[in-house]
């Protein structure tokens, strides 16, 4: 197990991986926003806009069995910096895209791009959180969640100030470009390279349920990111601009929760911390579903975001302490499972809009979410 770091680069570090989990959520936002501007760009149906999703969660599937063979080769530091490099230069690209086909390419190399970047940005902050000795991944996701916010709420105002989709893009590439500057703080490779053993293993019972329970959050997480503001201007008649509201109350609350999640799940306890969150998700969903009202719909994936916000990271930092699987195996199983949730579940969401209608869609989401209370013991530790 990697040893306690204590001193200015322990401070150090732990602000780096702040910033880096911000950078993912720049990323992420980006991709929110252009989502529904394509749609109207286009002109797409929700049933052909699932589809066309469905090319960035096969990337982000395709890369999960590589990520973890190249973070125990060349180590988790240098596969976020590649794979964060990666996806700021596609961000533009994704905004300008002449037609459907071409943005369908360019977002099977964005999802490739973000799954990397998501195994890789998760086993580091593992590594970081075992050096620290106390829980951090909740702040850790707290950034990212940060980071979603900051750019949802300024590309809703510089988009009514009448700034174009591409300059937005383009401001954010900077930003994440800049962040990554900081890398160097970051845990090298010789602090975790893997323990001796195979290269790769077969995820044992313990991972595949903490990769469920991610894979239900994950997926949630992509629901709000891909879908709350389609729900929110087709479904309940606003304005692009406000129907923005709904994913920027996801974000803070989901940021709000995540701020203080370390303190609570100490003090309350994981197992608990994680069913009040499924609890309050699920409630969310039903307010933005069953109550026909726009502002009820925002505050519908608030509480969505409240409830989900601390699920992913207690599920994280479970899964680098599975019994009888090395972090190097069991992290990314999991996190390739949520990814796989972040990204093919909105694609099923929009298979089942199409025919069902997207509030029916987002209640299957929040079925798993139910599930998933039940098999909160797995997060102890």
């Amino acid at each position: 197990m990697t040893g306690l770091v204590t001193g200015p680069w322990a401070g150090a570090r732990l602000r780096t991986m702040r910033l880096m989990f911000f950078m993912a959520g720049i990323g992420i936002s980006v991709w929110a926003i252009t989502v529904p501007y394509t749609k109207i760009k286009f002109g797409i149906a929700d049933g052909t806009l699932g589809l066309i999703l469905f090319a960035g969660g096969f990337g982000g599937v395709l890369v999960m069995p590589f990520a973890g063979l190249a973070i125990s080769r060349w180590g988790s530091r240098n596969v976020l910096l590649v794979a964060a490099v990666g996806l700021a230069l596609l961000l533009p690209c994704l905004v300008s895209a002449p037609s459907p086909l071409v943005f369908t390419g360019l977002l099977l190399v964005a999802g490739t791009m973000f799954g990397a970047l998501d195994i890789a940005m998760n086993a580091q902050g593992a590594v970081v959180e075992r050096q620290s000795g106390r829980l951090q991944m909740s702040g850790f996701h707290a950034c990212y969640s940060l980071g979603s916010l900051a750019v949802a709420v300024a590309s809703s105002v510089l988009l009514r100030l009448g700034v174009s989709y591409f300059v937005c893009a383009s401001i954010n590439m900077v930003a994440i470009l800049l962040i990554l500057s900081q890398g160097g703080f970051l845990v090298s490779h010789a602090e975790d390279a893997p323990p001796e053993g195979p290269k790769m293993a077969l995820p044992n019972k313990a991972t595949i349920v903490l990769g469920l329970c991610c894979f239900a959050c994950f997926m949630t997480e992509g629901a709000a990111t891909d879908w709350s503001t389609i729900f929110l201007r087709f479904s309940r008649g606003m304005t692009l601009a406000s129907a923005a509201l709904g994913y920027a109350a996801f974000a803070v609350a989901m940021a709000g929760a995540r701020l203080l999640g370390d303190r609570v799940a100490t003090r309350l306890g994981q197992t608990a911390v994680m069913r009040m969150g499924c609890a309050v998700a699920v409630a969310g969903f039903g307010a933005a579903i069953f109550v026909p009202v726009g502002w009820v719909g925002i505050l519908g994936f608030g509480l969505v975001g409240l409830g989900t916000g601390n699920i992913a990271p207690l599920v994280m930092s479970a899964a680098s302490r599975v019994p009888g699987m090395a972090a190097n195996h069991s992290v990314p199983a999991v996190v390739g499972l949520g990814y796989a949730g972040f990204l093919v579940g909105p694609v099923l969401i929009g298979a089942v809009a199409n025919g069902l209608g997207l509030g029916f869609a987002l209640g299957l989401d929040a079925v798993l979410l139910g599930a998933t209370f039940f098999a909160a013991e797995a997060v102890a530790g």
